[in-house]
C-alpha cells in the first residue's frame, strides 16, 4: 500500500511487460508480432486538450489555462496521450495509457496507477526491450527527458539508473515529481526475464507546448515467401517454442528504426523463415524449400533446437540488408531481395 505521506512509490515491475513463458518450453516471445506502422500512425495524431478556461498556470497564456485530455486511471484509450522525447537518443515515442501487449506492441505505455508526467508523484512509463527503450541504458545523470502533451512540455533530468527485481520500491525525487522509464533487462533480451532496467529522473521545468510531432522515417516491411500450405503448418513462436538468446543490430540503422517495434518485426519474419525451413526439411518438401531460399541453394539436412538462437540484423538506415540466426546447432543467413526475405545459406553444426 502506498502512503501519501511518504516519498516512495511501489512499482510492481516485471509482471506486465511480458507474459510468463511456459515452464520447460523455453522463453518464447508471445508479444513478438507487432506493427511498427501503428507506432508511426500514433505520432501523426492530434494531442487533444480541453477548451481554454480562465485561470493561471505554467501552460496558460493571457489568463487562460490549457488542460490536456488524458485518460483517467480507470480508463484505457488507443488515442495518443503524449510523446516522450529523449534528445540524446534521438527518440520520439508515442505514449498510450496501459501496460498490456496491445499498447506495448506499438507504443510506450503509461502505468495507470501512476500520475501523468509533471503531476505530483512518480510517473511510470514502460516499453518492451528491443523496442523504444532499447537504448536507455546509455543515459547518464543529467541526460534530458521531455514529456509533450497538448498543452505543455515538461523537462526532466536523469538522476540515476538501476537494475531491479519485481516489487522494487522506487523513491520519488525530493520535489515530489519524477518520471521513471522501465524496460526489461538485459535490454536486448529475446527471452522472458524478471529483471528490469529503470531510469529515474527528477522534474526540471514546464512551459507551454511549442513543438509538434515529427513524422518518423517509413519502415520497410519484409515478405516471407512461404506458400499457404506451409504457413498452415504454423510458423510463429507460439507454434514453435524455442530457446532465444539476444538480439544485435549492426550496420548504420537510423535511431527511429532501432528504437521502435521494427527490429522485433524483422525478428518475427526471420523466425518464420527459420521455422519454415525446418518444416520443409523435415517433410522433404523441395518445393517449399525453393520458395524460401535463393535460387539454387541445396536443401540441407535437419538440425536440432537444443541451444539458444541469437539474432543479428544488419540495417542501413531503415533498410534491412540481412539477418543472421545462429545457435550451437545451426547458422542461417537471410538476405533481402526487393523486400523479400530469402535464405542465403544454412550450416548445421
Amino acid at each position: 500500500m502506498r502512503s501519501p505521506r511518504s516519498g516512495w512509490v511501489l512499482t510492481v515491475v516485471g509482471v506486465v511487460l511480458i507474459g510468463a513463458a511456459a515452464i520447460g518450453v523455453g522463453y518464447p516471445l508471445w508479444w513478438d508480432h507487432r506493427s511498427a506502422a501503428g507506432g508511426q500512425a500514433l505520432l501523426h495524431e492530434h494531442l487533444g486538450s480541453q477548451p481554454p478556461a480562465t485561470g493561471t498556470g505554467p501552460s496558460g497564456t493571457q489568463g487562460k489555462t490549457c488542460r490536456p485530455i488524458l485518460p483517467s486511471k480507470n480508463s484505457s484509450s488507443t488515442h495518443l496521450a503524449g510523446i516522450l522525447e529523449v534528445p540524446q537518443l534521438q527518440l520520439r515515442a508515442p505514449v498510450l495509457q496501459g501496460l498490456g501487449d496491445p499498447v506495448l506492441n506499438i507504443a510506450v505505455g503509461h502505468d495507470p496507477v501512476s500520475p501523468w508526467p509533471g503531476e505530483m508523484g512518480e510517473s511510470v512509463v514502460e516499453a518492451h526491450d528491443v523496442s523504444y527503450f532499447s537504448g536507455i541504458s546509455s543515459l547518464k545523470p543529467g541526460s534530458q527527458i521531455i514529456w509533450h502533451d497538448a498543452c505543455a512540455e515538461s523537462v526532466f533530468k536523469v538522476t540515476r539508473s538501476e537494475i531491479v527485481t519485481p516489487g522494487t520500491v522506487l523513491q520519488t525525487p525530493p520535489d515530489g515529481r519524477g518520471l521513471a522509464l522501465i524496460t526489461c533487462y538485459p535490454t536486448n533480451a529475446l527471452f522472458w526475464t524478471p529483471d528490469r532496467y529503470v531510469v529515474l529522473t527528477s522534474f526540471v521545468a514546464s512551459h507551454a507546448a511549442t513543438s509538434t510531432a515529427t513524422a518518423p522515417q517509413p519502415v520497410t516491411h519484409l515478405i516471407v515467401p512461404a506458400p499457404q500450405a506451409l504457413v498452415a503448418e504454423g510458423l510463429t513462436l507460439q507454434d514453435n517454442p524455442i530457446l532465444l538468446g539476444t538480439m544485435s543490430i549492426i550496420g548504420t540503422p537510423s535511431p527511429s528504426w532501432k528504437q521502435g517495434p521494427a527490429p522485433l518485426d524483422v525478428e518475427a519474419d526471420a523466425l518464420e523463415s527459420f521455422f519454415g525451413a525446418e518444416k520443409a526439411i523435415a517433410q522433404g518438401d523441395a518445393v517449399w524449400w525453393q520458395d524460401l531460399a535463393v535460387p539454387g541453394l541445396a536443401m540441407p539436412r535437419a538440425w536440432s533446437d537444443a541451444t539458444k538462437l541469437y539474432v543479428t540484423i544488419d540495417v542501413d538506415g531503415t533498410s534491412v540488408q540481412s539477418v543472421d540466426l545462429h545457435s550451437g546447432d545451426v547458422t542461417m543467413l537471410l538476405t533481402v531481395d526487393n523486400g523479400t526475405l530469402l535464405i542465403k545459406s544454412v550450416a548445421p553444426a
